[in-house]
């Protein structure tokens, strides 16, 4: 789940326990949160995870910009918001949206990027009196239409009634007004999303079987009367990776499980296919003997791009299993009724290759788009899993080559350590990293990534972690609400 900001789309997530410690005893908040939000798949095992650290108490305040650990190197703490978070963050123009785990989400305003302020929120009450409350996740993305501010709100099903995603006209982020809702795995199913904006789509993750890859029109939402956003695809990706053009003699691999997270790059180059291929004009033409001019079919095709929206898709797989159950499906969704899987990326089960217990997130590197991130969440073997695979793709995007590994390493603090929630600039990469807090990976080499920082600030629960001009937004799991670093490490 990459965060919005840059030329590619976006979206992020989550809050922290203190939103109920003002109205429940501390030893209720982790018991209420999370027995209310019981659940299929993974996600238990997250919570009893991060129950622990949600029942920890808020830092003493007089320790709130202290880092307990600090590798800085141009990475520097220099505000913080209390309050409910969560940590999946949203940039859209001036405006950081960041999602409320189980309530809703705040709007900042950040033309002053280094004191966001807020100027508004949606939460269950008055704004919205049918909405049933505490849901797993709840995860923005935004775009403007038309000078209207739009933001999609999704959330992970726990039980059936709060499946849900809701599309809010936030113009005025005072008083966010409720455009449409979505409920029930069929439609509301959104663990995070990402609206393409710049052809008005929406692709929420969160779905399995045939929900897998879904893509919506948004312009309904916009008429005087708003109305449902138009399914314009619904498919499981591996039934279309099955029948894929691209697949050759590939395996089809495992029964399809779930999206975890989905992102969108728009026009995107992309080698075509050898058979699509263009003969040169003019010069470059083969010419025919003794008349000088260029032959009428003749000339040899040379390799041809073209510009595609490509969807990257995180199936998550067994979080209880061995490791390696989930893959990455590269998609060419150029035209969202007919989408092409261009490939299915599966960790290989062998020596050197650290088994991927659930595929969280991909992205492409803001520096270098043929370097390609998998992230592995794993909140239960410590500091030396949890990490990260990187790739090179091949031009056409059909093929995947693992270059490195990283992880954040034995002997830090964080009695919960795992990669999660990240965004990358240039050639850094910018990660939420629960107790191990921000972590800040350069990967100028690719095959052999380093450290750049490590920030661990008092309490921290870190769930993610948006770079934005020169500044990284980590939103907190547990008490200490927002956090702002200053980053001036390189590109």
């Amino acid at each position: 789940m990459q965060m919005k900001s840059g030329s590619v789309s976006r979206r992020r997530r989550l809050w922290g326990a203190a939103a109920l410690a003002a109205v429940l005893p501390a030893g209720l908040v982790a018991q209420q949160v999370f027995a209310d939000l019981a659940s299929t798949g993974p996600e238990p095992e997250t919570e009893k995870a991060l129950a622990a650290a949600a029942l920890a108490p808020a830092p003493d305040p007089a320790l709130a910009a202290a880092p307990v650990i600090s590798a800085p190197a141009g990475v520097e703490h220099v505000a913080n918001v209390p309050g409910m978070t969560g940590g999946h963050s949203v940039v859209e123009g001036d405006r950081l949206y960041v999602g409320a785990y189980g309530f809703g989400m705040r709007i900042f305003d950040i033309s002053n990027p280094a004191a966001p302020t807020q100027v508004g929120q949606y939460v269950p009450g008055p704004q919205s009196p049918t909405d049933p409350g505490a849901r797993a996740d709840a995860v923005p993305d935004a775009a403007v239409f038309d000078g209207r501010h739009i933001v999609a709100l999704g959330g992970t099903r726990r039980a059936a009634s709060t499946t849900q995603t809701e599309f809010l006209d936030v113009s005025d982020p005072a008083a966010p007004k409720l455009l449409w809702r979505f409920t029930g795995a069929a439609d509301g199913e959104a663990h995070n999303s990402d609206i393409v904006d710049e052809r008005r789509l929406w692709l929420p993750s969160g779905g399995s079987g045939e929900n897998g890859l879904r893509i919506y029109d948004l312009e309904p939402l916009l008429g005087e009367a708003p109305a449902a956003p138009a399914n314009l695809a619904r498919f499981d990706p591996v039934a279309l990776w099955e029948t894929s053009p691209h697949r050759g003699e590939r395996e089809v691999g495992p029964k399809f499980t779930h999206i975890h997270d989905v992102e969108v790059y728009t026009d995107r180059r992309v080698l075509l296919p050898e058979d699509q291929w263009e003969v040169p004009k003019g010069r470059d033409r083969v010419r025919s003997s003794g008349k000088g001019r260029p032959d009428s079919p003749g000339g040899t095709p040379q390799p041809t791009y073209a510009e595609r929206d490509i969807a990257l898709l995180a199936e998550g797989g067994n979080y209880l299993g061995a490791g390696n159950t989930g893959s990455v499906f590269v998609v060419d969704i150029t035209d969202p009724a007919a989408p092409v899987v261009l490939n299915r990326w599966r960790h290989p089960h062998a020596e050197g290759h650290h088994p991927i217990r659930y595929f969280h997130e991909v992205q492409f590197l803001d520096g270098d788009p043929s370097v390609m991130i998998v992230t592995d969440e794993d909140l239960h073997n410590g500091c030396d899993a949890g990490g990260v695979t990187i790739l090179r793709v091949s031009d056409d995007l059909t093929e995947a080559t693992e270059l490195s590994e990283w992880f954040i390493g034995a002997g830090t603090p964080a009695p919960v350590c795992s990669v999660h929630v990240f965004s990358t600039h240039g050639n850094h990469m910018f990660i939420g990293s629960y107790n191990a807090g921000l972590q800040v990976v350069d990967l100028s080499d690719p095959a052999n990534p380093t450290k750049a920082a490590e920030l661990i600030m008092p309490g921290a629960n870190s769930w993610g972690a948006l770079w934005h001009q020169g500044y990284v937004y980590v939103g907190d799991f547990g008490a200490r609400g927002l956090d702002v670093f200053r980053f001036s490490g390189g590109s």
